[in-house]
């Protein structure tokens, strides 16, 4: 049997008024939709929650008796809902790529980010050569790997220096971020690219 939070909800809100009337008003529903949702309510169960009496509404033993366990499956729903924004995560780094980072930089930092950062989630977002800032310059990116140099504006961080080959000259990896930028995520993702890299 499906029984809907809101027929609990609407319920617990009855047997706590012993009004309907009392009870609509609390709930925002009409009088006449909150009596039809109960009867549903009472042919789903097979018993009635309620009996009129001169007072208005009492609650039957069967009322009395489902009455504490609404109430706990309420709550503890609320509970849930509550824990589950919680869980959320606190935001997203966005880590922009020209290149692949060797050497267990990103795997390390990203470790030690998240143990900084719990709830905190990162993206990493490949960018393209033909963007020197690698989405930081049109707010893509929070931080990037990049290759010096880099254009005004940026702050650096140099990781690694890169003996040149056949098709490359010498150049100096770098973590790059916005000249000014203090976001805690920042600061806890070049700090820990900075713990890193003095270890290799």
């Amino acid at each position: 049997m499906d029984v809907h939070l809101r027929d609990l909800r609407y319920f617990v809100a009855v047997a706590e008024e012993l009004n309907v009337t009392r009870a609509s008003e609390r709930l925002f529903v009409s009088q006449p939709a909150l009596s039809k949702q109960l009867r549903v309510l009472e042919r789903q169960l097979g018993f009635r929650l309620f009996e009129r009496v001169h007072t208005g509404m009492a609650l039957t033993r069967q009322g009395q008796a489902l009455l504490p366990i609404a109430r706990d499956l309420l709550e503890r729903w609320a509970s849930g809902v509550e824990s589950a924004r919680a869980a959320a995560p606190a935001g997203t780094l966005v880590i922009g790529m020209q290149t692949a980072v060797g050497r267990g930089l990103q795997q390390e930092a990203l470790r030690r980010f998240r143990t900084a950062m719990p709830g905190w989630e990162v993206s990493l977002r490949l960018v393209g050569w033909d963007d020197p800032s690698g989405g930081l310059a049109d707010g893509s990116s929070d931080v990037a790997f990049t290759w010096l140099p880099v254009p005004p504006g940026l702050r650096t961080y140099v990781l690694a220096t890169e003996g040149g080959g056949v098709a490359m000259p010498p150049g100096q990896l770098a973590i790059a971020w916005r000249e000014g930028d203090v976001s805690p995520q920042v600061v806890a993702f070049i700090d820990a690219l900075r713990l890193v890299a003095t270890k290799v």
